[in-house]
């Protein structure tokens, strides 16, 4: 009879422990643009809108993307592989250079977290991110004032972020390559206009200029954006409060 017990002791700690192994962290689905998530609903307004444009400036000045994602529970899961699997769904910073940053918060679990990309853990270093948690987060989560907490510690992000980008030379090798670009690219219109005005009497120019409207109008959607395929390796810190 205690053999039989223990067999079944057993068997059901397997199946609680197979369940436990195999449960599914659901990460809420992007909605509007990467930056901000606020599922639970903690930013005001104003603050959300000041975020987003910060981290459409953000990538635009280095490619880097910062994220904020804030949901109602973690539903009995670790902070640390909630926030790596949120990072991942949502493919958070460039897929080459792996620059992605993303700050969870969870209200009802009372804990935050910065989870930083394999690009970016010399800048975002766990040292650096725990002091941004300490100073910039916690003492105004302490008082109820989450929307303060969250953009006090996006903004300080932000600015670790693009001084780090600048220091490595991200920033200026990347505004050095667009200039080249939009160079290149007159220069080739220039070109074509010309041999156009030599040799065809302007039919390609003129066919060009009626097609520019809708070429601009069909490119300039101004679409939610999106993760660029990075990933995290589980760098950088939590704090309960």
């Amino acid at each position: 009879m205690r053999k039989f017990l223990s067999t079944i002791f057993l068997i059901g700690f397997l199946f609680s422990f197979a369940t436990a192994a195999n449960a599914e962290i659901k990460v809420p689905s992007q909605v509007g643009d990467i930056y901000v998530q606020d599922y639970a609903n903690v930013l005001n307004r104003e603050d959300s809108q000041t975020l987003i444009q910060l981290g459409k400036k953000l990538e635009d000045t280095t490619s880097a993307q910062l994220a904020v994602l804030t949901i109602p529970s973690l539903e009995g899961n670790d902070i640390k592989e909630y926030a790596n699997t949120a990072f991942r769904k949502y493919g958070l910073g460039n897929k080459e250079k792996n620059n992605g940053v993303l700050l969870l918060y969870a209200k009802k679990d009372r804990q935050i977290r910065i989870e930083v990309g394999y690009g970016l853990e010399g800048v975002v270093t766990d040292i650096r991110s725990g002091k941004i948690l300490d100073q910039s987060a916690i003492p105004y989560l302490k008082k109820g004032e989450e929307s303060l907490a969250i953009t006090n510690t996006y903004k300080s992000l932000y600015n670790v972020i693009l001084n780090g980008s600048e220091q490595t030379g991200h920033s200026k090798t990347s505004n050095l390559w667009d200039n080249l670009k939009v160079f290149i690219i007159i220069a080739i219109v220039i070109g074509i206009i010309i041999i156009d005005m030599m040799f065809f009497n302007g039919v390609l120019t003129y066919f060009i200029l009626n097609l520019l409207p809708a070429l601009l109008s069909s490119s300039g959607g101004g679409g939610p954006r999106g993760g660029g395929g990075g990933s995290s390796g589980g760098g950088g810190s939590d704090r309960k409060f």
